[in-house]
């Protein structure tokens, strides 16, 4: 019976050594202001300089309705797309607050990066118009230590919803 608890209590503390991360960590507050910056000044703002500086090398995006992009491809969507004209069309990203989780990733015990899981908004201006909703949609980065710094190295974004 001993050895049935002892073994019960090696599982529960190796799941909880990999399970979310308090909103107060330092691993949370460092994902988030990632995230801000990719986001709230990168992409609310057209600033593409956030996504040259954020983005891995290796870095694929998967969206459910427009396919997968590697990092080249990503950026020139951006730059020719998303905020080719940002006086005719401007899109705003919104993170949904309360749901963002993020779970470390651990390689024999060192961090080297995290999974971060949560919703976003979408608003669009379209000529001038008054700000619209456009969609909501969950997502999933995959935030790698990459020589020390954090990079996106994964985007995943589904479920959209209008």
């Amino acid at each position: 019976m001993t050895k049935f608890i002892c073994i019960c209590f090696l599982i529960l503390l190796n799941w909880s050594a990999f399970a979310q991360v308090e909103s107060s960590s330092e691993l949370y507050k460092t994902i988030l202001s990632k995230d801000s910056l990719l986001f709230n000044i990168g992409f609310n703002t057209c600033d593409i300089s956030q996504f040259e500086s954020l983005l891995s090398e290796k870095f694929e995006f998967f969206h459910d309705t427009d396919s997968i992009s590697n990092r080249k491809e990503f950026l020139a969507g951006i730059k020719n797309g998303l905020c080719k004209s940002p006086g005719t069309y401007q899109s705003r990203r919104e993170l949904v607050l309360g749901s963002t989780e993020i779970f470390p990733l651990y390689k024999k015990g060192n961090l080297y990066g995290a999974i971060q899981h949560g919703k976003h908004r979408f608003y669009e201006n379209i000529q001038g118009k008054p700000e619209r909703f456009a969609s909501e949609a969950r997502f999933t980065h995959v935030w790698i230590l990459e020589n020390g710094v954090w990079k996106l190295n994964k985007g995943l974004s589904y479920d959209h919803k209008k």
